[in-house]
């Protein structure tokens, strides 16, 4: 008995030692060493004299960059943004917070430029009900680079980058640098008719359009496209990505854009007066201007775009006057006396295509909750396009579904009794579809590309 006495207490003595002997594997328990996480990663913060410049990409939205200067002993943060003139020119301040969750944890937890992206209230900024533009205000310390923290939204998951601010860029966002920046990169785009560059493939030196919508527009805002056509001649090649303005032009988010190969990362002033994109490599493409498009838009459904958008009693600039009464049938016409006894309190139009069996669908949707949930109207059409992009169309399938077959006669009969073309409309940075009649030129509608 006391031979096995004997054995057991050397047994538990071995396990105290070798539990001992792990715990000696870390200087710090894990509390502590969360602690000294959470202060390194704060006093990096409000360590930058100068503060920081930030980018963040939404998942619904756009990309958007801002200006951060921290203060750890108030734990308040003062900002600017590009999200807006008054958010370009006028400092907020908010609080922030620092806290130990699945690692370092960042969270500015009073409302500022940032939470303007996640409110869930589209009258704040233009989000989507419930969920804003898939935003955080949570992040989580992912790691350090030599001048640059680095953050994950915490539900979303979008990569909030803070690179140090030099005493110049400090001075220059806030002597209102920012709007002066994006004005400039603006005027840009407005004043160069069809900008593009030129990019080397192989043996040809193929012309890539550029399109930038400085809008804040949940489905294509805060969005840059490149199109061109590839060295047979026919093929078209698009590709697109969220940016944000900078001091100096724009960052393209996510790691860039990707076309053909080549890795598009920023567009820069290389003078005053002189645009040019770069790449990873760091090599320069000027951006010039073509007299006429590069590729004509109704080669473009169904690759770059897949169809047009009428929003709820929204006529985009340059619809015509005759263009707006067709379109207000069914933007006003959400109401019993035309639905045939019913009312909406929100309704929007869309086209898709589909170039596989040559047909054109139109979309009617109509909602008594404000957009949450509806009841979606159908009218497809069949369609013969001429090799100038002059479209006819027939009835495929006749209106069916929903409530809104009425509300959408007046525009179902221009598509009947017209041959009809589409094209780019421009307004400002913003560029949208044109659809216009050849019988009748004056009537013009246009509507959101999609």
């Amino acid at each position: 008995m006391k031979k096995i006495l004997y054995v057991l207490f050397m047994a538990l003595l071995t396990f105290a030692g070798c539990k001992k002997e792990k715990e000696l594997v870390f200087d710090a328990r894990p509390e502590e060493r969360m602690g000294e996480a959470l202060a390194t990663v704060n006093n990096s913060l409000s360590s930058a004299a100068n503060g920081w410049i930030a980018t963040l990409p939404t998942q619904a939205g756009g990309g958007y960059s801002f200006y951060m200067s921290f203060d750890a002993a108030n734990e308040t943060v003062k900002m600017y943004g590009d999200l807006t003139d008054e958010s370009a020119t006028k400092i907020g301040t908010s609080t922030y917070r620092m806290r130990a969750n699945m690692g370092a944890e960042l969270i500015f937890d009073t409302y500022n430029y940032i939470s303007l992206l996640e409110d869930p209230n589209p009258s704040s900024f233009g989000g989507a009900t419930g969920s804003g533009f898939k935003s955080d205000v949570e992040f989580i310390f992912d790691h350090f680079t030599t001048d640059s923290l680095i953050f994950r939204g915490k539900k979303y998951k979008q990569t909030l980058t803070m690179i140090k601010a030099t005493a110049a860029q400090k001075n220059a966002y806030e002597s209102e640098g920012l709007k002066a920046a994006m004005d400039k990169l603006k005027s840009f785009f407005i004043n160069t008719a069809n900008p593009y560059i030129e990019v080397v493939s192989g043996n040809a030196t193929l012309k890539v359009g550029i399109t930038i919508n400085a809008s804040n527009n949940l489905s294509t805002g805060k969005r840059l496209d490149f199109t061109g056509v590839l060295a047979d001649g026919q093929t078209v090649s698009s590709s697109g990505q969220k940016y944000a303005f900078t001091l100096d032009g724009v960052s393209i988010l996510n790691s860039g854009l990707i076309w053909q190969g080549v890795t598009f990362v920023s567009f820069k002033w290389k003078d005053p007066t002189t645009l040019a994109v770069y790449d990873s490599t760091g090599k320069e493409y000027i951006i010039k201007t073509s007299a006429t498009p590069l590729v004509p838009l109704f080669q473009l459904w169904g690759s770059k775009y897949t169809g047009m958008l009428s929003e709820y009693k929204t006529i985009y600039p340059g619809t015509s006057t005759t263009g707006t009464t067709i379109l207000n049938y069914f933007h006003n016409g959400l109401i019993s006396s035309i639905t045939g006894g019913y009312n909406f309190n929100y309704g929007r139009i869309n086209y898709v295509w589909n170039l596989v069996n040559k047909r054109l669908t139109l979309n009617g949707f109509s909602s008594q909750n404000g957009g949450t949930s509806g009841w979606t109207t159908s009218i497809v059409y069949s369609y013969n396009v001429d090799a100038n992009g002059v479209y006819k169309f027939t009835t495929y399938a006749a209106a069916s579904g929903g409530y809104v077959a009425n509300p959408l006669s007046q525009l179902n009969a221009f598509m009947l009794a017209n041959s009809i073309t589409f094209d780019y409309y421009v307004n400002g940075s913003t560029v949208y579809a044109k659809m216009t009649s050849v019988e009748d030129p004056s009537i013009v509608m246009t509507f959101v590309l999609q």
